[in-house]
């Protein structure tokens, strides 16, 4: 009875061996897809919040290193769209915060007045699938395009204090959370940005 026993734990031990050596030697193999599409994403995401087009994937880095450049503004990491004059046209600056189940990443574009929100685009989120995750969706991001900045902040309310914003239904956790990032994140943003430029 006790050498059965053995027998098991070892056929364990030698199964679990093979398939991890088998799982590394696939992650090691295509490592090199796996952080191009990571930097494609990043691009895409860019390209999204500056209003920049591009029709497909073959585009992203010709468009990318035509018209944006990176630069560090007090420690922020922020990507500038040109004009074909030169000039700058808007910043792609990194965001997180905490959402219902983790934090929520992305960038967000603002106008190189700094007046306005050009758009918001998520990269990494962690929300309950069809509830929190829908706001990766097109309508909810669109929402954000032309948000104006005002002192700093990012005016997400009318005058009778109403959102401007139209949560998720079903994920209200999630809308506010996201709602709460942008004021803290615009806050901060700004403010280094205004000190810098």
């Amino acid at each position: 009875m006790k050498r059965e026993y053995i027998y098991t734990v070892l056929f364990t031990f030698v199964v679990s061996a093979v398939l991890t050596a088998i799982l590394a030697g696939a992650n090691a193999f295509f490592l090199p897809q796996i952080e191009r599409n990571e930097e494609l994403a990043e691009k895409r995401a860019i390209l999204y919040v500056l209003n920049v087009p591009f029709a497909d994937d073959s585009e992203v880095d010709t468009i990318f290193g035509e018209s944006i450049s990176e630069q560090n503004i007090d420690g922020l990491n922020v990507f500038t769209k040109y004009d074909e004059d030169g000039t700058a046209a808007g910043y792609a600056v990194p965001f997180q915060g905490s959402g219902l189940w983790g934090l929520i990443r992305g960038y967000m574009g603002i106008a190189a007045d700094l007046s306005e929100l050009l758009g918001i685009e998520f990269t990494d989120q962690n929300e309950t699938p069809g509830l929190g995750s829908r706001i990766d969706e097109e309508w909810y991001k669109e929402q954000f395009r032309g948000i104006q900045l005002v002192d700093g902040e990012a005016v997400l309310t009318d005058d009778d204090g109403e959102l401007l914003i139209d949560a998720i239904t079903g994920a209200t956790s999630t809308s506010n959370a996201v709602i709460n990032i942008m004021r803290n994140s615009t806050a901060s943003i700004l403010s280094r940005l205004e000190g810098a430029l």
